[in-house]
């Protein structure tokens, strides 16, 4: 092959291997410690800006387009549902539509969501897909949504499925291997429909910790995975803060994992 043609393969292999790095790699521009690490945080529920930062995070969200507290960890604002696009958004960053496959939360089919968000995209330069309640790769939502190739800069994820961290990863590589796009995990606790607020407790400290421990671990070392987000912050043993607002036993886990 004449060295011409080889300096040119050279070339496009690099900008590809740089625009493939860049897909995966733009950051969640955190402002506090440089990590992943976040919390998604019911303003009502009374924890503010203490709690954040004592968990060291890089970064929250309330589902909501705007927050009261005053605090260096950044923010991400949400547009829960249609009903919140005249919101002002003042970061470069969004998440899209909360659970609109739950009836309780925005509850909207396919070509509704489709219809609104091109609206939706104009409010930030990077733009999260709309967050399943139930699977976003084996279930009919999301894979219907992103067939009509609308502008999605990550993809969010939800999960509960107890302890088992092994699942936890497999889920998540497989949004990440379906979609081609780097991942969010807004929503995750090792809490389950069975132990919820009737059986807070259902799982130990210890497995609790480790299976913190294994999650942020692997998280932190995936390209893939941008950012993701405690929920459940006061709900038995995922609860991260007690009565008083200080850190409990996973709060001190969540804050210390890596």
């Amino acid at each position: 092959m004449p060295r011409a043609n080889q300096h040119f393969l050279l070339i496009a292999a690099l900008l590809t291997a740089a625009t493939l790095c860049q897909a995966y790699e733009d950051p969640v521009q955190p402002e506090h410690g440089g990590n992943k690490k976040g919390l998604g945080l019911a303003e009502k529920s009374g924890l503010g800006a203490a709690q954040l930062e004592a968990l060291q995070l890089s970064w929250f969200y309330n589902w909501s387009a705007q927050t009261a507290i005053t605090t260096p960890v950044k923010f991400v604002p949400m547009i829960f549902s249609p009903r919140s696009l005249n919101q002002p958004i003042h970061t470069d960053t969004v998440l899209g539509f909360n659970e609109p496959d739950n009836a309780k939360q925005a509850a909207l089919s396919v070509p509704e969501a489709l219809q609104y968000w091109p609206q939706l995209s104009q409010k930030a330069a990077r733009l999260g897909s709309p967050a399943m309640a139930g699977n976003p790769v084996s279930g009919t939502w999301l894979p219907a949504f992103m067939k009509a190739y609308p502008k999605v800069d990550f993809v969010t994820v939800h999960w509960y499925k107890g302890i088992d961290a092994k699942k936890f990863i497999k889920d998540i590589q497989a949004v990440c291997d379906t979609y081609g796009k780097p991942v969010w995990v807004t929503e995750f606790a090792p809490s389950t429909a069975a132990n919820g607020r009737l059986h807070p407790d259902k799982f130990s400290q210890a497995e609790v910790n480790q299976f913190i421990r294994t999650t942020v671990s692997w998280m932190n070392q995936q390209a893939c995975v941008q950012a993701f987000a405690w929920h459940d912050a006061k709900v038995g043993s995922s609860a991260l803060f007690d009565q008083q607002g200080a850190l409990t036993a996973t709060g001190k886990a969540y804050a210390q994992a890596n």
